[in-house]
């Protein structure tokens, strides 16, 4: 019994859940039956022993005394208290959401014509919504669902010729449905960037096309024109879009929901990492400051959580400005905040990382070993940050033998998108290149081989999809022509 679902499910909640869920058993409204009632607190006092006692027939037993062992009933009474756990989620999530119990009891007085309380609550409802800060999905959809009541209740009980509540009514519909197409469209399109899949965005260019035409309109609603411009941008990959981004980071910052604000941190942020992975290196510190600000106002944490690869991307940004003395605090004071079963493999990447960047390449490798290979991301970080350690130590064979295992799993690989795929057949196919050229110099006048590697240089700078280009093109040795380094 102890590896019951439902004696997992209650093992696992923390220990305020565990008392507002035994208040919730204990309500006669929600459960009248004394022995599912006994089950939780027995569920609940033995989980919290060292050694539960959880046995089916020592629970059977404390909960029928004098009876036959009857398995049966004991899983009865186990399904009715599963039954009554997911009934305390749902409401946990719906008192978690706003307006609901405000729109729904709005909805039963109109259902059940008492007009008296219907007219006070909608009202009521009407002055909450004026006074929040921000219009996200739950406040237009709220919205639309109170215009809908008062606009039939108006037409059917008071005046049909008023027709501006219905109106009120389509208009709310429309943003609530613009704002969650635009919304989804843009995650769903940056997950197309990440993984290797396809999205039918079905009537996204329609609406995309009326917003465009109706910018005037919707140009107040900071949620709908965040989306809007965030999806121009993923699409477009324009700083033209990127801009007006940064004009509702500075002036509408606070008309966003956390949520809303998380995701404006988020997509600004990717943009800048792609025009540095195009060479466009000017936006590294750009970048750094975004991440710096989401720091200070804890906005890239999650419930006191930073997502592991926000870890990664601050560290390998941090460390190219040659900020060791700031990563170093960076990655020992945000350690404890990454989830547990991520935890040590993020701490260890991104120290090696650390390491790798302060030239201590033994220390390197030896964190390197302790990172397991779990994911794709860390396989192909992980890959390339050892690569680049060996190319400093000069070990060649190792080098060597490194780059061609890491062409064939990348070249195997079904979860690898094309253009990562491009990216990293290139990056390896260059740095086996400039290996080869590099340890083979000795056979080359000095002539041929700066022209061997000017060659190199020019096909790297050239080539759109690479990864690490700037470590190439600064490993060719040559620096960069004042109209090159614009570009770049």
């Amino acid at each position: 019994m102890e590896q019951s679902k439902i004696v997992q499910y209650i093992s696992k909640m923390e220990r305020k859940d565990q008392d507002k869920f035994t208040q919730f058993v204990e309500s006669p409204y929600f459960n009248q039956h004394e022995p599912t009632r006994k089950l939780l607190h027995l569920i609940v006092k033995e989980t919290q022993r060292k050694k539960p006692r959880l046995g089916k027939e020592y629970v059977f037993g404390k909960l029928f005394s004098g009876e036959a062992f009857d398995e049966q009933k004991l899983y009865n009474l186990m399904s009715n208290l599963k039954k009554l756990l997911h009934r305390f989620l749902a409401q946990q999530e719906y008192e978690e959401q706003p307006f609901q119990e405000d729109l729904h009891t709005v909805n039963w007085a109109y259902a059940k014509n008492q007009f008296d309380l219907f007219t006070n609550r909608a009202k009521n409802l009407h002055k909450k919504l004026e006074k929040i800060p921000y219009r996200n999905e739950d406040y237009y959809y709220t919205k639309y669902r109170l215009q809908f009541m008062l606009g039939y209740y108006g037409g059917q009980y008071v005046d049909r010729s008023k027709s501006d509540r219905l109106q009120h009514m389509m208009d709310h519909l429309d943003k609530y449905y613009i704002l969650e197409k635009l919304r989804n469209s843009c995650h769903l399109t940056a997950h197309e960037f990440l993984m290797n899949t396809t999205y039918n965005f079905s009537l996204l260019d329609q609406v995309l096309e009326y917003v465009e035409k109706n910018l005037a309109k919707y140009v107040d609603d900071s949620s709908i024109m965040l989306y809007y411009y965030v999806l121009l941008t993923l699409r477009h990959d324009s700083s033209e879009y990127y801009q007006e981004l940064k004009k509702i980071m500075q002036s509408g910052y606070n008309r966003l929901s956390p949520l809303e604000q998380q995701d404006l941190y988020s997509f600004s942020q990717n943009y800048c990492i792609r025009k540095i992975n195009q060479g466009q290196y000017a936006y590294q510190l750009e970048l750094f400051q975004l991440y710096k600000q989401g720091l200070t106002s804890g906005i890239l944490l999650t419930n006191g959580v930073i997502n592991e690869w926000d870890y990664k991307n601050i560290t390998t940004l941090a460390c190219g400005l040659k900020e060791f003395a700031w990563t170093e605090n960076f990655i020992n004071k945000y350690k404890n905040h990454i989830p547990a079963h991520q935890r040590e493999n993020a701490y260890n990447y991104n120290l090696a990382n650390l390491y790798y960047n302060k030239k201590l390449y033994d220390k390197t490798i030896e964190t390197l070993n302790q990172v397991q290979y779990t994911d794709i991301k860390y396989h192909l970080n992980g890959n390339d940050l050892l690569l680049r350690t060996f190319y400093a130590k000069k070990d060649i064979e190792a080098l060597l033998s490194l780059i061609e295992t890491f062409r064939l799993f990348i070249f195997r690989n079904r979860k690898i998108t094309t253009v990562q795929k491009k990216g990293y057949t290139n990056f390896l196919r260059f740095t086996k290149r400039l290996v080869i050229l590099k340890n083979s110099k000795s056979t080359y006048t000095r002539k041929e081989y700066i022209e061997r590697l000017e060659k190199l240089h020019s096909q790297v700078f050239e080539t759109k999809e690479v990864i690490n280009k700037k470590w190439l093109i600064q490993e060719t040795g040559i620096d960069l022509p004042p109209e090159q380094q614009a570009a770049n």
